[in-house]
């Protein structure tokens, strides 16, 4: 089977992540999902697969570009948005739940203020959870933070293919989410 992604590149992702994020955010039919930063559009897509309505933003127009072809591919529909966040976020229609897949602090916190139910994004290292665990604790979310590790092995050898480490963070506004 060919990879559906484009590329392969995960944005410095892994499956495991994605999955984990889908699970956290917990998208349903009604929803509106934004997916900051889509990459490859592969967390667009899986979301957009639930019913949801997803609108998948991303600066780069080759990402932009990714996301389209994954969405075709998997005959789900999705609107792309290109430009930068946060600035691009201001015009966009209020959110039900959202992925921050990239742009950091600035992009969480200014997430954070549009009070969507949930919230999941990720951190390379502990410092980076922790400055992003306590803005959306400041922003009133209950926050949980879990490391998540996977290792790809080519099984023929049994040799380690590649390794990837992230904190995936978790916020639920107490008043409206789950």
């Amino acid at each position: 089977r060919g990879h559906v992604y484009a590329d392969g590149r995960g944005e410095g992702e892994s499956q495991l992540l994605r999955t984990a994020q889908l699970a956290r955010l917990g998208p349903r039919v009604g929803d509106l999902v934004w997916d900051i930063g889509c990459g490859t559009g592969a967390f667009a897509t899986e979301a957009a697969r639930t019913g949801a309505a997803v609108l998948a933003v991303d600066q780069d127009i080759d990402a932009c570009a990714r996301t389209d072809a994954a969405a075709r591919h998997l005959g789900v529909q999705l609107q792309i948005v290109r430009g930068q966040a946060p600035h691009v976020l201001e015009d966009l229609p209020e959110p039900d739940v959202v992925r921050v897949g990239g742009g950091g602090p600035a992009v969480v916190s200014a997430v954070a203020d549009r009070r969507p139910e949930r919230i999941v994004t990720h951190a390379l290292t502990r410092d980076a959870a922790e400055r992003l665990g306590r803005d959306l604790t400041e922003h009133g979310y209950h926050v949980e933070c879990a490391l998540l590790q996977s290792v790809q092995l080519d099984t023929r050898a049994w040799t380690e293919r590649r390794r990837s480490v992230a904190f995936l963070l978790s916020g639920v506004l107490p008043d409206r989410g789950l």
